[in-house]
């Protein structure tokens, strides 16, 4: 994509965000490389010694030196890419305008899609209108697989850094006061991290509802639980207060180093069969390292995956599709693990959205219920529409 579409797609981004790609492009065209990738990209955000993601990678391998050493591996790799015809030296027109590689639109598109979804002001809106924020940024760049490559050279997990950058955004929300959030757009669609996937604002939970959702979490029955009610958000607001009686401490002793995981299932919805093997791989190894304190693989609010699989028609099951293999590897790993280990897998969904998950003769594939052995807890608790989803 030429300058004209550089421009064009940079005025999809938040300032913030416009000013990373900028200087992306501007180390591009140093180095005299015809493209702007996603690398220039991860590159560049490294650089900010208080940026989002090279604090992500610090909590991951708190030592500076593994972050000098991610730079490095990071200059190898853009090493490696082709040179521009033209030398910037020479001051040609090519060579101040390199263009934007195919794998970085589609980061881009990545992160607007996901931001669209999050938001229902956004969900309104035109795609090519809304604006990506830079925490959106961040967490699409670390889905590239050559970005992923790179830090895996360099003993970093890109899952395991970008569960870190969405804890983080997930906290920052969660430190704000109501008024506060709903006064920024920009808080207000980070709430699709991973807290919100629906994107509106978070409704307070009652105290007995996070209770419940703790005791249910302690039972050794319930390894697969999905959180039912009849809004998003108030939903979306009890696992929010679960998260930060977590993080205070204020948990059974057994829960209090339990982390929790997103995993946001769209954002496998372009990946070739090589990149969810590797996903998964990175993502089987970072539940092990977490089993002796317990971990929780979030998966935020289901209506994505059920319209998605909806959508499913007869000319596409023959062919691969990403979406679905995640699905079922999250399956294999609440029976194999979920059993004996410290693991669980939960989710948020409304009443019509459960009715969704279960089986169904007309649907001609495993429901979520039974791929992932989903038990209901209704919020509020005792809530009498208990049994429009548990009728079989």
């Amino acid at each position: 994509m030429r300058a004209g579409g550089c421009s064009t797609l940079q005025q999809s981004l938040t300032a913030e965000a416009a000013k990373v790609v900028n200087h992306a492009v501007t180390l591009a065209k140093r180095r005299g490389h015809a493209q702007v990738t996603p690398l220039h990209v991860a590159n560049t955000m490294l650089a900010s010694p208080t940026g989002l993601l090279r604090t992500a990678c610090l909590q991951s391998n708190a030592h500076p030196l593994h972050c000098k050493a991610l730079e490095l591996c990071f200059n190898v790799a853009l090493n490696r890419l082709p040179a521009s015809n033209s030398s910037p030296m020479l001051g040609s027109h090519q060579s101040q305008h390199p263009s934007i590689s195919n794998a970085l639109v589609a980061a881009f598109k990545r992160a607007q899609a996901h931001q669209r979804r999050g938001s229902i002001e956004n969900q309104q809106q035109p795609l090519l209108a809304v604006k990506i924020e830079l925490e959106q940024l961040v967490i699409s760049i670390l889905d590239d697989p050559s970005v992923s490559r790179v830090m895996r050279e360099a003993g970093f997990s890109s899952t395991q850094v970008k569960s870190n950058v969405e804890q983080a955004i997930s906290l920052e929300i969660c430190s704000q006061t109501p008024s506060s959030v709903s006064s920024k757009s920009k808080e207000t669609n980070q709430l699709a991290q991973p807290v919100s996937q629906s994107g509106t604002k978070l409704g307070k939970p009652m105290s007995e509802d996070v209770r419940s959702v703790i005791d249910n979490l302690m039972s050794k029955r319930r390894k697969s639980i999905v959180i039912v009610g009849e809004c998003i958000a108030t939903l979306a607001g009890v696992v929010k207060g679960v998260m930060e009686k977590v993080e205070n401490g204020d948990v059974p002793e057994a829960l209090r180093e339990v982390k929790f995981i997103p995993v946001n299932l769209s954002s496998f919805e372009s990946h070739s069969r090589i990149d969810v093997e590797q996903k998964l791989g990175e993502l089987k190894n970072l539940v092990k390292s977490c089993m002796s304190k317990g971990v929780i693989l979030y998966l935020g609010d289901l209506k994505w995956a059920t319209d998605y699989r909806a959508t499913l028609n007869e000319q596409r099951r023959g062919y691969y599709c990403p979406v679905e293999h995640m699905i079922m590897e999250l399956g294999k790993l609440v029976c194999g693990i979920g059993e004996t280990g410290r693991f669980w897998l939960m989710g948020i969904a409304t009443f019509q959205t459960y009715m969704r998950c279960k089986p169904s003769s007309s649907s001609g594939h495993p429901s979520l219920e039974t791929i992932w052995g989903l038990q209901p807890l209704t919020i509020p608790a005792g809530s009498l529409s208990l049994s429009l989803i548990t009728d079989r």
